[in-house]
């Protein structure tokens, strides 16, 4: 990732606390990343936010190094720090007397929001249960934390002492690390649960995988991926009234009116394809009917090293090409949810769909089919794909500590890929490369019923 360098021209919005006595300012910035037009949205947008209007580009982004700035003090200070938090600015203004300079000119934002508040706000909904079954009703009255990845099955397979890693939701460490994932040490009694079931209906529908070994049924084919979707719906309809709740508290600031409404947006769009999902897995339920489901099986007499339970709406697949696109509105997105699986013998990964979703997931299992042929390294593809598209997992303690630094580096920025940078294009490769010769996973076999 390279620091980009560039300098703007802006003048405090009528809200900036320095309007009064700051007619304009140039403000020096320094921000990480890998393309010089988002290091300059990325400080655009930071400059917006603290009430300045930006008025021209009075020095394009440059790519520097900290050599750049020997013997300048500011410079490199700010290049340093840049390095930790990801960017910095510097101002340096002018008074609107026009004879003396105004500075140094501390960012304040107009309205209340922190970081602190947010993530309050994000416990506070985790917390409201409710329950997901599809014939949820009067009887569902003890929602409990229930598991979206199994605790004996799954966690328990991998935990050391009762911990595994997990990435971690702590103010600090999103703080310390705000644009790259953390894992830190968590008890498997809290990792990977949401308050989406009752306990009956927990109990009562997810029986047949909880307490039974997989053995590839339909049926728990279908309840491992319908839970993967009841966690992921649970997660989105909290996020949706998060940003509701942002965009109302911030409608007067006009930045961040317009970042939240965008989030607001896009969760609402990917909220209502869960739900068009959702229905059609309960109607199979409702039915014990699972013709409709399909699915692709990758099986290893291996002990597991991470344990996970995602989704997705494919973009791209394993030879970077286009599948759907995420941003069209006007059409209803394909869905495709991968699973850890215990099996007799070691486990599995699962992946699972509709057939209505099979104009997407069809392609996306065919293209892995073609890596496979070409490079013969599943298992470097398949680790690639659920770090890079799966932020509910769980990592072995012994395993994780055992990597080299740098691996555990690249795991944690690939760990940022599923939606952590709003400001970044997805790139059309993050199947195709990455991650090569760490997970060590190979697959002896595979069951499908894929045509």
């Amino acid at each position: 990732m390279a620091t980009f360098y560039f300098t703007l021209r802006v003048t405090p919005t009528s809200s900036n606390r320095h309007a009064d006595e700051v007619e304009g300012a140039l403000a020096s910035c320094w921000v990480c990343d890998d393309d010089p037009q988002i290091a300059l949205t990325r400080g655009c947008l930071i400059i917006e936010q603290y009430d300045w209007d930006i008025i021209d580009v009075e020095d394009p982004p440059v790519v520097t190094t900290e050599e750049n700035f020997i013997g300048k003090d500011i410079g490199l200070e700010n290049y340093k720090i840049a390095q930790e938090y990801g960017i910095s600015m510097v101002f340096g203004g002018w008074a609107k007397d026009r004879k003396s300079s105004y500075g140094p000119v501390k960012l304040e934002r107009s309205d209340s929001y922190n970081l602190n508040t947010y993530l309050s706000e994000i416990k506070n909904l985790s917390k409201k249960g409710r329950c997901l079954h599809y014939d949820a009703g009067g009887r569902c009255s003890k929602i409990i934390n229930a598991h979206s990845i199994q605790k004996q099955g799954a966690l328990s397979l991998i935990a050391g002492e009762g911990e595994v890693y997990a990435i971690s939701r702590n103010f600090s460490d999103i703080v310390r690390s705000p644009r790259t994932a953390t894992f830190t040490k968590q008890g498997i009694n809290t990792v990977s649960t949401f308050r989406g079931f009752c306990e009956d209906h927990d109990n009562e529908l997810f029986e047949p995988i909880d307490k039974y070994m997989f053995s590839s049924t339909k049926q728990q084919i279908l309840l491992y991926a319908y839970r993967s979707l009841c966690r992921e719906l649970f997660v989105k309809e909290n996020a949706l009234a998060l940003w509701e709740s942002c965009y109302e508290r911030h409608k007067n600031h006009n930045c961040l009116k317009d970042t939240f409404n965008n989030l607001r947006v896009a969760t609402e769009f990917g909220l209502k394809n869960l739900l068009l999902h959702k229905d059609k897995l309960d109607s199979c339920l409702k039915i014990q009917s699972y013709p409709e489901i399909k699915y692709v099986i990758f099986c290893t007499n291996q002990q597991p090293s991470v344990v996970f339970s995602g989704l997705f709406y494919p973009d791209f697949d394993f030879l970077g090409r286009p599948l759907q696109d995420l941003s069209d509105h006007s059409r209803n997105l394909d869905l495709l949810t991968f699973c850890f699986v215990p099996m007799d013998k070691g486990w599995g990964i699962l992946f699972a769909w509709h057939i209505e979703s099979s104009d997407t997931c069809v392609p996306f299992m065919q293209s892995l089919a073609s890596r496979i042929c070409e490079d013969n390294c599943i298992g470097d593809h398949l680790f690639r794909m659920v770090i890079s598209c799966c932020e509910n997992l769980a990592i072995q303690p012994t395993w994780w500590e055992s990597l080299k630094k740098k691996e555990r580096e690249d795991i944690t920025n690939a760990a940022c890929h599923d939606g952590a940078d709003m400001l970044s294009p997805i790139k059309y490769d993050y199947l195709a490369k990455g991650l090569e010769n760490i997970s060590e996973w190979h697959f002896e076999n595979a069951i499908t019923d894929m045509e």
